[in-house]
């Protein structure tokens, strides 16, 4: 078994609870060095310098716990709305909506343990077709496990309905059958939705492939 580093857990998905008034956050690991984790979140909930959380970041089958002390907040540019990002595979373009950005710094031990979650790791945007029925959908992927994937589309799908979704990926297109988790309003992009995908069969060939692009984005 290889060793545990804190890096491994950047571009992972992380959970954090104010501990003055148990409210929760949720975002993406960005940076991870010695005692300073740097986090993506959009959340509009105010923060403050000074604010301690229990910090919890999930990698594959194994979590990071520890308590973190917020020393900075990016600012905004409260001049834009947003930001546009390109969809890899296409010419899309979506406004994305801010993030903010907060770094803590560790302030108690950090604790590994095993985790029943599997990875999820934040990726580049994309592009994703999702064929519902006899209906055929533009949508982009944001994040992926080995199991799933999280997408982004402007038209809201029915939990447990069964779809085939065909990710673009750098090592070729993953085309499997997938059942819908959950499907909400997109926090990042108004007039969008977020949409949780469990693949229910990959391929002979599509497992492979979509194993090999998770190696190469992790």
């Amino acid at each position: 078994m290889s060793k545990i580093s804190a890096q491994d857990f950047i571009g992972t998905r992380a959970r954090f609870q104010r501990l003055r008034d148990a409210k929760f956050f949720h975002g993406w690991i960005t940076g991870f060095f010695g005692n300073s984790v740097e986090v993506s979140t959009s959340t509009d909930a105010p923060v403050k310098i000074g604010d301690e959380f229990r910090f919890e970041g999930y990698g594959h089958h194994i979590s990071v716990v520890f308590n973190g002390r917020l020393e900075e907040v990016g600012e905004l540019d409260i001049m834009s709305d947003g930001i546009v990002t390109a969809i890899a595979g296409s010419n899309a373009r979506v406004l994305e909506a801010k993030r903010i950005a907060l770094k803590l710094t560790v302030v108690s031990p950090v604790r590994f343990a095993a985790s029943n979650e599997s990875v999820r790791l934040k990726t580049e945007d994309l592009y994703t077709k999702v064929k519902v029925g006899i209906h055929e959908l533009e949508a982009f992927t944001v994040d992926v496990s080995p199991n799933g994937v999280g997408i982004v589309l402007r038209h809201p799908l029915n939990p447990d309905d069964c779809v085939t979704a065909s990710v673009e990926t750098p090592v070729g297109v993953v085309t499997g059958m997938a059942s819908v988790r959950y499907c909400r309003p997109d926090i990042d992009r108004d007039g969008f939705y977020r949409v949780g995908l469990m693949f229910i069969d990959l391929g002979r060939v599509e497992r492979p492939r979509w194993e090999r692009f998770l190696k190469n984005a992790h």
